[in-house]
């Protein structure tokens, strides 16, 4: 046990010196040298790492100051690194700080085994550790302990991690707090033009978007609606969230001709906005982008999500990285290019134009329109879903089972 414990200490302080040294050449010419070593070191740290976990379960002798801290910063980063890294995508310099605190840490316990060992051991040794023999109880407490904080605990860091990621990723146009999920609209202002971008999710509770479309009336205002057009019929349906919505208990987002039509507003003589689609047609999007998105479809569609989630991995894998680049260029670069056109276009009649889109879209639509000379003015928060929806959907499913 003591030596399978060193040879975790070794990987990992192994791990983290590849690791620095791999995310130091990724700025030079030769960017993947280290890059399978650093993967199959890390995978057999994991290994070292989960076998410590069931020893430290079995055997009371194991130092408990040690290995846990090793173990646990691994699966932190795992799940994230909140709020350490944030992100989709781990910039370089958040990938080279987290590879410099592993190898820190790492020497730091090798330093602190050697101060508290009689015969000045950098690694474990057996004469450094009080002598205690197996017991059931002990490995019972372990199991009950872990079984009572890790799900709990983990479930926490990994839905930290992801929205601090999502949020990063649309620059706060979706946001997350203690009771539910949030769109973001901001105002910017050029003399007396005037811009609205709304983060939008496609699905959420039906009375949040009519609560957020009450904000979009008003004279000479323009609605650009997004939503990929399919002359062709090269995606079918297209992506329908019909029954991901009703799994989580809420709404697919209504039309925008529909919300408008409910809105209190429309009856008072309060001008409407235009509403006019700002997107493109299926017809120029590439190959692999189509195959991308009939996967999708097909997960969405799917009443088993576990079977159709990993026949959607495996269809990218099968793709290749190519198509997801190829996808990620359509669906967002390319539509916010025409996007961005049809919003100039429209301020040449116009004096508000309003674009509730996808919150993966703003952050580059933002930065086009505030080099255009906009300045932002205002922004406001509008609750989209709330948790206590969402978990009692989850929950009745799981009794109706």
């Amino acid at each position: 046990m003591i030596a399978f414990a060193n040879w975790f200490l070794i990987g990992f302080a192994l791990d983290g010196a590849v690791s620095v040294l791999d995310d130091l050449l990724r700025a030079g010419p030769d960017p993947t040298a280290l890059s399978a070593l650093r993967a199959a070191i890390a995978l057999a740290v994991w290994f070292a790492a989960l076998g410590n976990f069931f020893l430290l379960a079995l055997s009371p002798r194991l130092p408990k100051r040690i290995l846990p801290p090793l173990i646990a910063f691994l699966i932190w980063c795992l799940l994230g690194a909140y709020p350490f890294a944030t992100g989709l995508q781990p910039s370089e310099t958040s990938a080279l700080a987290l590879s410099g605190i592993q190898l820190a840490l790492a020497l730091v316990t090798l330093c602190w085994i050697r101060l508290r060992s009689a015969t000045h051991h950098w690694l474990l040794h057996a004469s450094d550790l009080p002598r205690r023999r197996p017991r059931i109880g002990y490995t019972l407490r372990f199991a009950a302990a872990t079984a009572l904080i890790a799900p709990p605990l983990l479930a926490g860091i990994a839905g930290l991690s992801l929205s601090a990621r999502i949020e990063r990723a649309t620059a706060g146009f979706m946001t997350f707090d203690l009771t539910g999920i949030n769109s973001t609209a901001r105002e910017y202002h050029r003399e007396d033009q005037r811009i609205d971008l709304v983060g939008m999710v496609h699905i959420g509770d039906d009375d949040a978007y009519l609560d957020l479309f009450e904000s979009f009336a008003g004279q000479s205002t323009l609605l650009l609606e997004e939503g990929v057009t399919d002359e062709d019929g090269l995606i079918g349906d297209g992506l329908l969230y019909e029954m991901l919505a009703g799994r989580i208990g809420l709404d697919v987002q209504p039309s925008f001709e529909a919300m408008l039509a409910e809105m209190p507003s429309s009856d008072t003589g309060v001008p409407m906005p235009e509403i006019r689609n700002a997107d493109v047609d299926a017809r120029i999007f590439e190959e692999d982008t189509i195959a991308v998105l009939g996967a999708a479809t097909r997960l969405y569609r799917s009443d088993r999500l576990a079977p159709a989630l990993k026949e959607f991995q495996a269809t990218l894998e099968e793709l290749g990285p190519e198509a997801t680049e190829a996808a990620f260029r359509d669906l967002i670069d390319n539509r916010n290019t025409h996007l961005l056109g049809e919003i100039r276009a429209g301020l040449n009649d116009y004096q508000r134009i309003v674009v509730p889109w996808g919150a993966l879209h703003l952050p580059g639509i933002e930065d086009a329109i505030l080099g255009w000379g906009f300045e932002q003015t205002a922004t406001s928060q509008h609750r989209i879903a709330a948790y206590q929806t969402i978990l009692a959907a989850l929950f009745s499913r799981d009794e109706a089972r």
